[in-house]
């Protein structure tokens, strides 16, 4: 927009607020004066502040044209200022009216188009200045705050006794934005409905959108399966199914389903997400977190046993405090610490901790309650009511959460079966780790020999010349190259890694303990102290989050909204919601997460039922489902959401109830083709007259692919295993603390590799890229809903991998060994990967195929895979800057059990494979109808 624009929009503005001057001030009667005025303490000033005041007066250094739309005096004062805009009384005069309406391109306002304003708020504005346009402030603003007779005007004012301006405190909501925070309403609905089919068709009613039909069953079958387990049915499976004539097989199967481990597998996998689970810190030096293995089965095991979703929180927030003496509660306070994170003595103690502190008070909001603090971190929160106090008070909560690795015995539950073969393999090369340096300790000191013989001195250990001058000794190194010296260093964070990292076989949790602030540093031990100090840390609120710069001090708290939002007929706060928590260092944070699963508590079950919602769904009920904010969209359905929570709480806060009723409604089971209408009146499907197709997830694709070809290890639990990745990948250079970590290398064994994934090692700086390429999430962020793109790399990516290629091999050894004419093994073939029958011309056109890749590879020989023995790195020696290079051996090759080779099958065989891997990059199996 040209600057001539700008002040042309500036003139019409100031005029029309010149006008306002000559506006009584609001007298605190009622009547028509008395509406007008409300109308615009309640709308008209939030939408000023909303749509203008961030050019208009948020930065007093900065304030567009002049025009300083915050105070009254601001608006009087004008500014660069012109024409009148607004005609008191008459708001077809007014040129506001105008540029609001946008009726033309070159005025309108605001300037994006994102934020003009609504047709209803459009209508808010003109009707304010048909009455005169009144302006109270002050005490008179107050008044009309404080008068009942204003409270159906659908706003509420949430005051703070320490919001670090006034105007925020007095701020007013519209209760339809904070509908996230208010009590949850009694639903009725009828007893012969499901809950969510009466619900979800009473909107679909209102708007005259037609239902899909059902679903087939062959199409409900696979659904339910990979909803509930992350795999696939088998063609059996399916027949069973479609061929039994019980009405109640389908309810069977859903409870079936609830209670095989690998539902937990699956539902695990989106808490991992929103946690952030990662096998490493982060950062720049990424060191392996040995035990977080032992959360992610915490996990998963939780959802298996059906833990009350209220206690899975506060395990997580407080298990240790809960009981110091049960290993799985330090287990599951893992929680606290699965966030990026890494100090070093390059580090500031008090920054990092500060990080720490931030991150943790964020994903609390986030995860359980799915509201984000951080943007309260430097001021009060722009459209929440959460204060910039809120937020430290949460922080001070935390502020006696200390890092340790808590000893905690291993669990009967937990399998340690994979423990001896890495333990076997890490041994080995701490052993060839110390044999280098021995060497290159021995080459240093044989030099020294050699230098105090040609002096005639006697010799002197190293440990007896480190105190003499520098002339009374060896030169430093001596006996070093310049190459020996970059690789000693190498060899040294080497062996302190592998030493940490043989914690994995150690009983201990990932975990947290109550005490004083105390350094600590990543890839180090973290035992807990004996004894822990007295002094406690005290937190402050920090001017722009600084943690240089303290203001006041203050006290362990909750979030003051959630208990001054109408709670009762009285307009009493529940004191269950606004609870003391003691200053004392033991107990803040079980207090917190007993105030979070209060049932009460209208934000913590409407997160989670929104999540699994969407789990089933593939979109939630809200736009957001880490944002229940003001700044999210409502939801279309908020009394299905009510009831679900309700729901949920009455039960027990049982998960596999609400998945259940869920499951069981026709919502679920309907048709994934839309009518017409409904495409056309809700092309987003936000109401669900229909199923909305899904592609499956990342780990959902490897997972069937390895269950299809038969070679998924159903093992559960234990160390992370270790998948074949890209290999340029796997072998390229990660820092870690002015060296190299050690290349990634797969499983040695075909069993280990080939397990579900989520049991697979996540390393942040390594990602597995054919994962990623399927919309994996990054663990930096709480990801509380995967974007899901259909992009050529994934076609690329099922096409060219050599996982691939060889899981199609293992399905066409595994079909062509019970099948030896070419038609029954493709309608096998079939069977296993569609799971249908084959239709049409599509065993002719198989046939075909084959027939041509047949002689194709009779011509062609099969392929076999070479494995590097060793990997090469150059580096700068960091003292003297000079390059130097060395081999690190790939170990696990020397023994290595291949997946089937393609030189050890015949043509056929290979051609079948084609065929296989043909039908692995089809739609109907990488999506779920």
């Amino acid at each position: 927009m040209r600057f001539s624009k700008y002040i042309r929009l500036t003139v019409f503005v100031l005029l029309a607020l010149a006008l306002v001057s000559t506006i009584t001030h609001f007298s605190g009667k009622g009547g028509i004066e008395g509406e007008i005025s409300a109308d615009f303490v309640f709308e008209i000033e939030p939408l000023l502040q909303a749509k203008c005041q961030s050019c208009h007066g948020a930065d007093p250094t900065d304030i567009s044209g002049g025009l300083n739309l915050t105070t009254r005096a601001g608006l009087l004062s004008g500014g660069r200022s012109g024409s009148a805009a607004v005609v008191p009384g008459n708001s077809e005069a007014s040129t506001l009216v105008h540029v609001i309406k946008r009726l033309d391109p070159e005025t309108a306002m605001p300037p994006k188009a994102a934020e003009r304003l609504s047709a209803e708020e459009i209508e808010l504005f003109s009707k304010w200045i048909d009455g005169g346009a009144p302006w109270p402030d002050g005490e008179a603003k107050k008044a009309i705050l404080n008068d009942p007779q204003w409270k159906g005007k659908g706003r509420i004012v949430i005051p703070s006794q320490h919001a670090l301006n006034e105007s925020w405190s007095n701020k007013a909501y519209r209760l339809e934005d904070l509908w996230a925070y208010q009590p949850l309403p009694d639903i009725d609905i009828p007893s012969d409905r499901n809950p969510i089919d009466y619900l979800i068709d009473l909107e679909l009613d209102k708007l005259g959108l037609p239902k899909a039909p059902l679903a087939s069953r062959e199409q409900l079958a696979r659904r339910l399966y990979f909803d509930l387990t992350g795999l696939p049915p088998t063609y059996q499976q399916i027949r069973k199914f479609v061929e039994t004539n019980d009405s109640s097989y389908y309810n069977k199967l859903v409870d079936s389903l609830l209670n095989q481990k690998t539902y937990g597998e699956k539902f695990a996998q989106f808490w991992l997400d929103l946690v952030r689970y990662a096998d490493s810190d982060g950062f720049s030096n990424d060191y392996i977190r040995p035990n977080a293995w032992r959360y992610r089965d915490y996990v998963i095991r939780s959802f298996n046993e059906d833990k009350p979703f209220d206690q899975f929180i506060r395990e997580q927030i407080a298990g240790d405090e809960m009981d110091p003496q049960d290993p799985e509660m330090a287990v599951a306070t893992g929680f606290l610490r699965m966030g990026p994170w890494e100090h070093t003595a390059m580090s500031v103690a008090k920054e990092t901790r500060q990080l720490f502190l931030d991150d943790v008070v964020n994903s609390v909001g986030e995860t359980f309650l799915s509201t984000p603090l951080m943007c309260a971190k430097c001021h009060d929160h722009k459209f929440d009511p959460i204060s910039s106090y809120d937020y430290y008070s949460l922080q001070a909560v935390f502020a006696t959460t200390q890092f340790a690795d808590q000893p905690a015995a291993f669990l009967p539950e937990e399998n340690l079966n994979f423990m001896q073969e890495e333990k076997k393999r890490m041994n080995w090369w701490i052993d060839r780790t110390r044999k280098e340096l021995d060497e290159l300790y021995a080459r240093e000191e044989a030099a020294a020999h050699q230098w105090y013989e040609e002096r005639g001195k006697k010799y002197l250990s190293k440990k007896e010349r480190r105190k003499l001058p520098d002339a009374e000794q060896p030169p430093r190194y001596l006996g070093l190259s310049n190459a020996d010296l970059g690789y000693r260093k190498v060899l040294q964070k080497r062996f302190q890694t592998l030493n940490a990292e043989q914690r994995k076989f150690m009983p201990l949790a990932f975990s947290v303990y109550d005490g004083s602030d105390r350094i600590v540093f990543s890839g180090r031990e973290m035992n807990k102290p004996e004894e822990t100090e007295d002094s406690l840390p005290r937190t402050y609120l920090l001017q722009a989050g600084s943690v240089f710069s303290p203001l006041q001090e203050v006290t362990p708290g909750v979030l003051q909204a959630i208990s001054l939002i109408d709670q009762s007929e009285t307009d009493q706060p529940d004191s269950a919601l606004a609870p003391e928590i003691t200053g004392s260092g033991g107990g803040r944070r079980l207090a917190l997460a007993e105030w979070i699963t209060n049932a009460n508590h209208p934000l913590t079950a409407r997160s989670i039922v929104n999540r699994i919602w969407q789990c089933h769904f593939g979109q939630g009920l809200t736009e957001d489902p880490n944002n229940f904010g003001t700044a999210s969209r409502n939801p279309r359905l908020v009394d299905l959401i009510n009831f679900l929570a309700h729901y949920l709480i009455s039960n027990n806060w049982s998960l596999k109830k609400l998945n259940t009723l869920i499951l069981t409604s026709e919502t679920f089971q309907r048709s994934c083709q839309p009518a017409l209408e409904s495409s056309q009146l809700d092309p987003n499907n936000q109401f669900f007259a229909h199923f909305n197709p899904r592609r499956l997830g990342a780990e959902e694709i490897r997972d069937a692919i390895l269950y299809t070809s038969g070679e998924l290890n159903p093992a559960s639990g234990g160390i992370p295993a270790r998948p074949e990745i890209n290999q340029e990948v796997a072998l390229q250079p990660r820092h870690i603390m002015g060296s190299v970590a050690q290349a990634y290398q797969p499983n040695r064994t075909r069993s280990e590799r080939n397990r579900r994934t989520v049991y697979t090692e996540r390393i942040r700086s390594l990602e597995n890229p054919f994962l990623t390429v399927f919309n994996r999430p990054s663990t930096e962020i709480p990801c509380g809903h995967r974007s899901i793109s259909t992009i050529s790399p994934q076609a690329l990516a099922l096409f060219n991998s050599d996982q691939i290629r060889k899981q199609a091999l293992a399905l066409s050894i595994l079909v062509s060994r019970s099948n030896s004419e070419i038609e029954q093994q493709i309608r096998t073939a079939i069977q296993k990967v569609w799971l249908r029958e084959p239709v049409g011309e599509e065993i002719d056109q198989a046939r075909r195929y084959m027939e041509s890749m047949v002689q194709y590879h009779k011509e062609i020989p099969g392929s076999r895979i070479e494995r590097p023995r060793e990997v090469v790195r150059e580096m700068f020696e960091e003292m003297t800057g000079e390059s130097f290079s060395f081999r690190e051996p790939l170990d696990i090759y020397s023994n290595y059990e291949e997946d089937p080779q393609y030189a050890e099958v015949s043509p056929e065989v290979r051609a079948l494979a084609d065929y296989c891997h043909i039908l692995f990059n089809s739609n109907e199996f990488v999506y779920v109808y």
